[in-house]
């Protein structure tokens, strides 16, 4: 069975967190997309098989942008939840996005289909908890953080030699201060390239998460700019992007470290700083079976509302053609 094309036109709400755009599918025909049984995982895994030239129309080039991530709404599976979300972007799925989960919430505010307070989201990662606060304001408790590797050390084929560790909060991490770089705007191509060449380390070693999941994003750490914050991060995404935000998930992962390591106390707040300035405001609990329970609180903008045209004559209907990224992957 040959893919779906899109409809000649879908309507879309973009936002941006600190400046990590997103795109919300608000149009009802990607129900569809999305419709039968099952976890939201399973249907995201068989919109994948399906349905996958549509996420390239939506989020790639010439619609989309760089680093953006799109959401498409579900019916949850999980009774406690009152929707369901699949994220994307232009080289593949996300199991979760934080910077993507507060523009949600800000959208669906926007749009009148929420008021403030929480509500419970099934994501492929799991059950996440959003607070849409008002405005521009909101947060998310996301699924619990864990550390599966300390200190883990690297030879890299530019020559360095970095050490870091390996931990999850929905999407998969190596994080680490011990890369040599300067954290800041104006080395954003070092820091690029440092960070692909951690991801090549981690691919020859053979390193995975649990069940052979790419460690796809790489956290390079450095001393904030404002001293306000606790610190400041580059984040390299797997589409070769640079996270624009603090980096949602892997602020939750790095406050779980801390944590671990006796440098944050539950319910301590910690100020991440993105390496262009914007800031998340983190914290962490242990709930009942002892784990890391992260909360990321952050605020989004609308930046558009919009019908995304389709020409059944556009030869790049479906998003340009897929190019390599600088250093690594597609």
């Amino acid at each position: 069975m040959s893919a779906p094309l899109p409809p000649l036109g879908l309507q879309v709400v973009d936002s941006h967190t600190l400046g990590e755009p997103t795109r919300i599918v608000v149009d009802p025909v990607a129900a569809g997309w999305l419709a039968g049984s099952g976890t939201i995982r399973q249907r995201r895994d068989t919109f994948r098989r399906d349905h996958d030239p549509l996420r390239r129309a939506l989020v790639a080039d010439p619609r989309g942008a760089e680093a953006m991530v799109g959401v498409i709404l579900a019916p949850p599976a999980d009774p406690r939840c009152r929707f369901g979300a699949i994220y994307f972007n232009r080289v593949g799925y996300l199991d979760m996005c934080g910077h993507a989960t507060i523009g949600l919430a800000v959208t669906l505010g926007h749009l009148g289909w929420i008021q403030p307070g929480r509500f419970d989201l099934e994501t492929p990662a799991g059950v996440v908890v959003v607070t849409w606060h008002g405005g521009a304001s909101a947060s998310f408790e996301n699924v619990p953080a864990r550390r599966t590797a300390r200190g883990v050390r690297l030879r890299c084929d530019d020559g360095h030699e970095v050490t870091g560790d390996i931990a999850t909060a929905g999407l998969w991490f190596f994080i680490t201060s011990d890369h040599g770089e300067v954290v800041e705007p104006a080395s954003i191509p070092r820091l690029t390239a440092r960070g692909w060449a951690i991801r090549r380390a981690l691919e020859a070693r053979g390193l995975s998460g649990d069940a052979g999941e790419v460690i796809d994003h790489v956290v390079l750490l450095g001393p904030p700019a404002d001293r306000a914050n606790q610190g400041c991060n580059f984040v390299l995404c797997p589409d070769g992007a640079f996270d624009r935000s603090p980096c949602g998930t892997g602020t939750s992962a790095l406050v779980g470290c801390l944590h671990e390591d006796g440098a944050l106390a539950a319910g301590a707040v910690w100020r991440q700083e993105s390496i262009l300035g914007g800031v998340y405001e983190a914290t962490v609990r242990r709930d009942a079976d002892g784990a890391i329970v992260p909360t990321v609180r952050g605020s989004a903008w609308i930046t558009g509302e919009t019908v995304l045209r389709f020409g059944a004559d556009d030869p790049y209907r479906l998003g340009l053609p897929p190019r390599g990224a600088p250093g690594g992957s597609p």
